[in-house]
């Protein structure tokens, strides 16, 4: 008897295929499959279903990989449903779902055919020593031909001669759940075995050691408890009386720190914090529901979701926590694991291959309930799930943009609605699609308006650099450098902010205007003094500053110009030469460095902290009473819809970090543009005000949340064949947009035109908008150019709901 089954194969092509299976296969399980004129691996996402239509040839499923699914059902639907949302290849979005380094794909391995067997055995003639030591090696098992490097060429010469033929095999996994060896008493043998067993003093005494841990035990443990104890095994095993399996153990919590934090009393919850957990907790258990948390910094969302996990676990149910960047935020996760305990599986990027792995399968088998980490959290294997939880949930890092261009957030809300979970949205600045559908009562919009202790939001003052010139190291006008010597005279600390690292963002020849740009991105090159080097922030290109102009070749007429944080930081420290100054940015800090340096501002071994973005994120400092916004315009001139939202976003977070301890907090911003709505908006911390004001400037164009709008990005070394294929992309967007008709479904074809950032490692970039208020007219567009043929070298991706416009 045979099923049908519907395979996602893991190559990037779009849709699944049937194949028959000749035993029961269970959805999730990976196998091995025909395809073309190969054997490649994928997973089963349906099975029992025959095609819809008749199928001239069927062919067989060849192997089965997994003895259990390797991911459960209703994660598998979440995938074809991703892969069906963001126009992605279903077999790229179920790789994506599983841990890094699990897959298992086909592999070509090479055997000897029974010539080859003939020869070693003396029968056939006689070969060249590098062939003679392959063939010996191939005797005792096939050796994938990828691992046979230089002998390849010698390979090629023995299939030539019939010695040898590819067959199909697997690769392992790269990473896989930690095992180990069980020795175990084989009963119905020992007391046969009992006169053998006296003849050899140290096989009887690995027999007793055995049948003393009552008739098993770990090799490892084995070893130690009788010395020299692996012969004797091994003739044990050969006469029977002895057996060794390999077991997964058990996987424990790779809590991220030295130990796990000491558990607190959970402080009393303010009343608008009892108002929000009593609506969230109030909608488990009838049905899938959507909330908003608009929260001011410092309000006491993290409370909310801690208190409503909890009660979440008391029914028996699981939870969901993404965030943006986990190795940003360890103050959250550690507030998790004290409240939580080892329930708490932390997907952690800092976190070893295997540790991931072992936290997703405390997970997959109920040992963990909590699952915390970023983006592709979203996949993690937990079931009864009760709630979900995305914090800043307006952050852009929640957005996959290469491969399989998924919305974290998005498709958070998909599985808690296909789960009947409640999903809680949290943010201070929320996004405006997020605020614009709560205010359409697709979600609940549940508010608290002030902080969670009695000290209130900061006073913001606005300096305008116009009046107020800043110096020319530091970027520190009269205003901020006054604050800055005075929260440091009160033993006070501070953060500075420049969303620009480095040393000097732009490098020239003062003698010819020769500029220093990357070679293969169309950006400039970034200075460096710890490391006296250029740096493209793009691609990673470098290289040394050299001694004469590679342009005119004057000599010492290189000038490094402009600001980004390394030179601030050291013009702070030499002008507050007792002060403590640290940096917190891309370039001296990742992962566990990370932690370190948020870890000194918390014990108040840092004064001033200079940082980009990183320092926006939910840090809790109570020592920190000022913020300075040494430049607020840095992005609001960037050719995107989304530039005032991010600027707005960005100053409201980082004002949000200063008066969060029983000091009042000050901050200061300082800009060229202060009638600018997000920067007049953030001094006033006004959410509202500035989401109407950007509201109406949106519908004007039809942009998000008035409409749906989707990107074609075509790139390609070649710059004439990537600006052909998307003149002919875009014609062919415009004809097929002219088919949907006018109205209400009508799609707008905006370009084809040169993306902003032209030029990406190596690669000409243009873009291709498409804008509808109708998503299925939308779609129909996006389809017909995603499934046009282009020309060789040519990559073409498809951006559904982009945050980016570069």
């Amino acid at each position: 008897m045979s099923d049908w089954v519907e395979v996602a194969v893991g190559l990037p092509v779009p849709g699944t295929y049937h194949y028959r299976a000749h035993r029961p296969v269970a959805v999730g399980s990976r196998v091995l499959v025909p395809f073309g004129a190969r054997s490649v691996s994928g997973v089963v996402v349906r099975a029992g279903e025959p095609p819809a239509a008749a199928v001239a040839r069927v062919l067989d499923v060849q192997d089965v990989l997994d003895d259990e699914p390797a991911l459960p059902a209703d994660l598998v639907a979440l995938c074809l449903w991703i892969a069906d949302y963001y126009e992605a290849f279903p077999g790229e979005v179920l790789r994506g779902a599983l841990p890094a380094g699990t897959q298992i794909v086909a592999a070509p391995v090479a055997r000897l055919t029974a010539a080859g067997q003939a020869t070693i055995d003396g029968q056939g003639g006689a070969l060249p020593p590098r062939q003679r030591d392959l063939l010996a090696r191939l005797a005792q098992r096939p050796v994938p031909r990828s691992k046979l490097g230089r002998d390849r060429g010698e390979l090629d010469r023995l299939i030539a001669a019939g010695l040898v033929e590819l067959g199909e095999g697997r690769s392992k996994a790269r990473v896989r759940p930690r095992t180990e060896r069980i020795a175990r008493l084989v009963a119905d043998d020992v007391d046969a075995a009992q006169a053998w067993l006296a003849r050899a003093p140290r096989r009887l005494a690995v027999v007793d050691a055995l049948a003393a841990a009552g008739g098993a035990m770990a090799v490892a443990v084995l070893a130690l408890a009788v010395p020299k104890a692996a012969p004797a095994l091994r003739e044990l095993v050969a006469a029977g009386v002895v057996a060794i399996d390999t077991v997964e153990i058990d996987p424990t919590a790779a809590v991220a720190g030295d130990a796990l934090p000491a558990a607190v009393t959970p402080p009393t919850l303010t009343a608008d914090q009892r108002t929000a957990l009593d609506a969230i907790s109030g909608a488990m258990g009838t049905g899938f529901a959507a909330f908003l948390l608009h929260g001011v910094t410092g309000s006491g969302k993290t409370e909310v979701y801690l208190h409503a996990i909890e009660h979440a676990l008391g029914g028996d149910g699981t939870a969901l926590v993404l965030v943006p960047e986990i190795s940003l935020t360890p103050q959250l996760a550690a507030r998790f694991r004290a409240r939580f305990g080892d329930q708490v599986a932390v997907l952690h990027s800092g976190l070893t291959d295997r540790d991931r792995l072992g936290e997703w399968q405390r997970l997959r088998k109920g040992d963990a309930r909590i699952a915390l980490g970023a983006r592709s959290a979203v996949f993690a294997p937990i079931e009864r799930l009760a709630i979900v939880v995305v914090d800043e949930e307006h952050d852009t890092s929640f957005k996959q943009d290469e491969g399989v261009r998924y919305h974290g957030r998005d498709v958070a809300l998909t599985r808690a609605q296909r789960a009947g979970a409640v999903c809680v949205l949290g943010s201070a600045t929320p996004s405006m699609e997020s605020f614009a559908a709560a205010r359409a009562g697709r979600y609940q919009l549940l508010s608290m308006p002030g902080r969670a202790t009695a000290r209130p939001l900061p006073e913001v003052q606005i300096v305008d650099l116009r009046t107020y010139l800043p110096d020319g190291e530091g970027m520190l006008s009269a205003p901020l450098a006054e604050a800055l010597g005075e929260t440091l005279a009160a033993g006070d600390q501070a953060i500075l902010f420049l969303n620009r690292r480095g040393f000097a963002t732009f490098v020239m020849c003062r003698a010819c205007g020769h500029a220093f740009r990357c070679p293969h991105c169309s950006v400039s090159l970034t200075y460096h003094r710890f490391s006296d080097r250029l740096m493209c922030h793009y691609c990673g290109f470098g290289q040394r500053v050299p001694d004469a102009c590679p342009s005119c070749k004057a000599l010492e007429t290189i000038d490094r110009k402009g600001l980004g944080t390394e030179r601030i930081a050291e013009a702070v420290a030499t002008r507050f030469p007792t002060a403590r100054v640290a940096r917190l940015d891309r370039d001296v800090a990742s992962g566990a460095k990370v932690e370190g340096v948020l870890a000194k501002v918390a014990r108040r071994e840092t004064d001033i902290l200079v940082g980009t973005q990183m320092v926006t994120k939910g840090h809790d400092f109570p020592g920190v009473t000022l913020v300075g916004v040494l430049l607020a315009d840095t992005g609001l001139s960037m050719p995107d819809f989304r530039a005032s939202e991010r600027t707005f976003q960005l100053l409201t977070q980082v004002a949000g970090r200063a008066g969060r301890g029983d000091r009042a907090g000050r901050v200061i911003i300082q800009t060229y543009k202060p009638e600018a709505a997000a920067v007049a908006c953030a001094s006033r911390h006004d959410y509202v005000g500035f989401f109407d004001a950007e509201l109406v400037s949106r519908g004007e164009l039809g942009y998000p949340p008035h409409g749906r709008i989707a990107a074609l990005r075509i790139d390609g070394p070649d710059p004439a064949r990537v600006v052909a294929e998307a003149e002919r992309l875009g014609a062919l967007a415009a004809a097929v947009a002219r088919g949907a008709g006018p109205g209400a479904g009508a799609v707008e074809v905006l370009g084809p035109v040169e993306a902003p950032l032209a030029r990406l490692r190596g690669r000409t970039r243009w873009q291709l908008w498409l804008r509808s208020a109708d998503r299925g007219a939308l779609r129909r567009v996006i389809r017909a150019l995603a499934t046009a043929e282009v020309a060789g070298g040519i990559r073409v991706g498809v951006d559904v709901d982009p945050v980016s416009a570069m």
